[in-house]
């Protein structure tokens, strides 16, 4: 018995043995493979960097992996332009180390014409420096291959014992390596995805980076002109150190949109900012000045005088009927209760908010119910109008809900959050809060950031075709724009009224809400 047992223990350690010497083989097959992958991404992390003489600008190119595909510019000390560019786990990195500005000043200077370039100075001036382009391109691309390759032989170092066919393995990982990296991104990579960049940096040049949006879409045909549009951006934005706001040109009508100041001096602040470097036509605030409605508030209401240009305003559910008078005391303020002004051609309809809702969110499903209704009134009233609105300024996006397909654009805040969606042809686009949530921002978990957003107007079709969201984390600290571009804008706006439920139709009585607790304001049907 004691022989057989010990046979048979002998007998499954050779199988172990065979098992193990089995497994070994494709680790012995892997681990160079992985080795020289890892060797190649280091690599080029580390060590791929260009510098590339692009006319008179110095720039140092590198990359880096990345989750997601995208390029981006710095230009120091003014900020980073940045884009989604190409299918592929690379970031591609061109940093401005330096320029001849007396030189791209000269390039620039021949025969400008309003709204851009002669076409024969683009030729003249432009066309080394798209050759330039090309050219580091190139290079750099044959440096990240070579720099990868190099990586991947040096994987080779993590073994302690090396060989000829451990050295081949590596050789074969990094190469891998590098095909999975550049492969899908330079197969899939857009050169014109800048038109809809994201900037990061000083809020005071970020207008003469991202530029005029009608301006790149004139200008964003060929490489040629994208090289002229960052050409001309960057010798404003240098020029901008002894010329703090930025020269911005374009046919596009500018609006800056704001929502939810609730009291917040600072909210002011950054939106008088916006409104200078952006150069707009009019800002649009879509309610919330207030907050309690108490006395002591409608001095913020003051601040409205201070803007240069037009101050359209509709109620929000935070302002009470002193803050509203407040603000239509201002000279420049253009109070909308169920009224339309027009800014540069564009037609604004403002509706306030009915109820004033402080210490009252237990009614908040009564208030909703009669927004909805109050939001298929203000469609048959948007069809009566003898000039259509254009733009429809709500503060709750209730109040737009059925008249949505009616009016080109919905305009409106109260969620404190950035929103944009097409319905039955209807661009909404909702803001957040210009004062980071007032008293309430205060007590939250996580600061609330500012935020604001710029509209770029079509003046031929009279609706957006691209909207810039401005995210400021901590005033002058963190500052971000996000460009979004609106395609249906090019186009003239169709009638598509969204379908409205029958218990909707039948339009509330004037007295619907009197004897109720002083919330609710009492109003005949729109239209009537």
């Amino acid at each position: 018995m004691a022989t057989t047992a010990a046979e048979m223990a002998g007998r499954l350690g050779q199988r172990v043995r065979v098992v193990l010497a089995r497994s070994r083989r494709p680790a012995l097959l892997i681990a160079p493979l992985a080795a020289g992958a890892l060797g190649a991404v280091l690599a080029v992390t580390l060590v791929a960097r260009q510098d590339a003489e692009i006319g008179p600008a110095t720039v140092r190119l590198s990359v880096r992996p990345a989750l997601s595909g995208s390029s981006r510019l710095a230009v120091p000390p003014f900020g980073s332009v940045s884009a989604h560019t190409h299918v592929g786990p690379l970031q591609f990195r061109a940093t401005l180390d330096d320029v001849d500005v007396a030189r791209l000043n000269q390039a620039l200077a021949e025969d400008e014409v309003p709204g851009g370039l002669r076409r024969s100075s683009l030729h003249t001036a432009l066309a080394p420096l798209e050759q330039d382009a090309r050219q580091a391109a190139r290079e750099f691309l044959l440096r990240l291959t070579a720099v990868g390759l190099g990586g991947g032989l040096a994987g080779v170092l993590l073994f302690g014992r090396r060989s000829a066919r451990r050295l081949a393995g590596c050789a074969a990982g990094g190469a891998l390596a590098m095909a999975v990296l550049l492969v899908p991104s330079v197969a899939t990579y857009d050169v014109f995805a800048f038109r809809a960049p994201r900037y990061e940096g000083s809020l005071q040049y970020a207008p003469a980076l991202v530029g005029d949006v009608r301006t790149g879409f004139d200008r964003l045909q060929t490489l040629r002109d994208e090289m002229a549009r960052i050409t001309a951006n960057l010798n404003r934005a240098y020029a901008a150190l002894s010329r703090p706001v930025p020269v911005l040109d374009g046919s596009t009508v500018r609006v800056l949109h704001i929502a939810d100041v609730h009291l917040n001096p600072a909210g002011f602040d950054l939106a008088e900012q916006l409104a200078d470097k952006f150069d707009v036509a009019a800002v649009v605030d879509s309610g919330d000045m207030g907050t309690w409605g108490l006395a002591q508030e409608r001095g913020v209401a003051r601040r409205v005088r201070d803007f240069r240009v037009p101050y359209l305003f509709v109620k929000g559910n935070h302002d009470n009927p002193a803050m509203v008078a407040a603000v239509r005391a201002n000279p420049n303020a253009r109070v909308l209760d169920d009224a339309a002004v027009t800014v540069s051609g564009i037609r604004f309809h403002g509706v306030p908010d009915p109820v004033f809702s402080p210490g009252q969110g237990f009614r908040n499903p009564e208030f909703e119910r009669l927004k909805e209704r109050r939001s298929v009134q203000l469609a048959a009233t948007l069809d009566g109008q003898s000039v259509r609105a254009d733009v429809l300024v709500v503060h709750d996006p209730l109040l737009a809900r059925y008249a949505i397909g009616h009016v080109a654009t919905v305009l409106e805040g109260h969620l404190h959050s950035f929103g944009s969606q097409v319905v039955s042809g209807t661009r909404e686009l909702r803001t957040g809060t210009v004062g980071g949530a007032g008293p309430d921002g205060l007590r939250a978990k996580q600061p609330v950031p500012y935020t604001a957003e710029v509209l770029y107007f079509d003046p031929d079709t009279r609706r957006p075709v691209a909207v810039d969201r401005i995210t400021v984390g901590a005033l002058e600290s963190s500052f971000s724009v996000d460009r979004e571009l609106l395609d249906e804008g090019a186009n003239g706006f169709v009638l598509d009224p969204v379908e409205v439920p029958a218990d909707l139709l039948p339009p509330p009585q004037p007295d619907e809400v009197q004897g109720q607790p002083p919330g609710v304001t009492a109003r005949r049907p729109l239209g009537a």
